[in-house]
């Protein structure tokens, strides 16, 4: 019998330990977050980059002269505030002195009238009090007197000044909105050079990711390549809707979705259409495992599964008798006559015909993706 070479399962990469393999997506997050993180610290120092400058782009626009009138105008105003404000704190208090002066007066006429009734004639301190009383009232309202015509003069200056500041407000309105115009154009355009400086170092870097995450699909560095795409396509998305408009915002994001939906599609359809040799034999372990035909999907009924029926989804529910050990046979299906089981041209036991490896004797079966 001619010997055959044993194959060592080349091709298959054991997947580790549950635990293990929840570490590495667990890392691989948090990768991607440093990386998001580490991406943030460029672009801001990128957003540090001066932008226009407003004082400057309003001096071209607006006449200085005007400006500093309307400054001189609003510290006259102000000081005219500090004015009034002192002198009513002075009114206040000299009316109320004069609310006391009156209170005493009143009081010193009282006394006039009982001395009256009473026929006694006021005494000298009385008298004097009373005349001294009546003298401070009465300089005490020709003081007030004054004060209200200081109040009403102040109260004047004030009314024009502000009068002429809102004059000049008016013409500085007329000067400023194109200067405003002026700025913020600038500073849209300045919002788009740095988007454009980001998007310089976000670009590369997508690309980059991108080619891995297709290209490298089957590495076992895949969990880095997709958590590093990840973190840079959310970055891009953050800066194109910061510095954007939103119209066009949305349409970059339709049609980066519109890529990869298409691209996932393609792909689901080649690989039905054109199936790889890992995917066929994912594909028919997992028939083997329901015991169906991987092939149409009709039972396999060898053993003791001769006069049972199943689905893909009852296959393990279905109840088996144990019956006494029957020797394994070559089998067909009957649907569609792929053969299923066959017998091994290394230890000649029954083999499953469609998966690489003898379940006896390991020897592997060479197969390709239409078999």
């Amino acid at each position: 019998m001619k010997k055959q070479k044993m194959s060592q399962k080349g091709n298959t990469q054991p997947k580790g330990p549950w635990l293990n393999r929840a570490i590495i997506w667990v890392l691989a997050l948090v990768f991607g977050v440093l990386v998001y993180l580490l991406e943030g610290f460029f672009l801001r120092d990128i957003e540090s980059i001066d932008g226009p400058d407003r004082a400057a782009i309003q001096a071209n626009y607006v006449d200085a002269a005007l400006s500093q009138k309307s400054k001189d105008l609003s510290a006259q105003i102000a000081d005219l505030n500090r004015q009034i404000a002192r002198q009513k704190d002075e009114q206040k208090i000299l009316s109320d002195g004069s609310r006391n002066l009156q209170q005493t007066i009143g009081q010193l006429i009282e006394m006039q009238k009982l001395s009256l009734q009473k026929e006694v004639a006021l005494t000298d301190s009385d008298q004097e009090n009373l005349t001294s009383a009546l003298n401070g009232f009465l300089a005490t309202q020709t003081e007030f007197q004054t004060f209200n015509e200081t109040l009403h003069e102040k109260a004047e200056q004030k009314r024009l000044a502000e009068d002429e500041k809102q004059q000049l407000e008016i013409q500085l309105e007329d000067q400023r909105i194109p200067a405003e115009k002026d700025y913020f154009t600038k500073l849209k355009l300045h919002g788009l050079w740095l988007a454009t400086l980001q998007l310089i170092v976000l670009i590369p870097l997508l690309a980059t990711a991108a080619f891995f995450v297709l290209r490298k699909s089957q590495n076992v560095y895949f969990p880095v390549f997709l958590s590093f795409g990840i973190a840079t396509l959310i970055k891009s998305y953050w800066v194109m809707n910061k510095y954007f408009p939103a119209q066009y915002v949305k349409y970059i994001l339709i049609t980066v979705m519109l890529f990869a939906v298409g691209k996932i599609l393609v792909y689901a359809i080649r690989l039905v259409s054109f199936p790889g040799k890992r995917w066929l034999q994912k594909q028919y372990r997992e028939a083997y495992e329901r015991f169906l035909c991987p092939i149409c999907e009709y039972p396999i009924r060898t053993g003791p599964r001769r006069f049972l029926f199943w689905t893909r989804r009852t296959a393990h529910k279905t109840v088996v008798h144990q019956v006494e050990h029957q020797d394994e046979q070559a089998y067909t299906c009957p649907s569609c006559g792929t053969g299923l089981f066959e017998e091994c041209s290394a230890c000649h036991d029954v083999r499953h015909s469609l998966l690489t490896h003898c379940s006896s004797c390991g020897v592997e079966k060479e197969m390709d993706a239409g078999n």
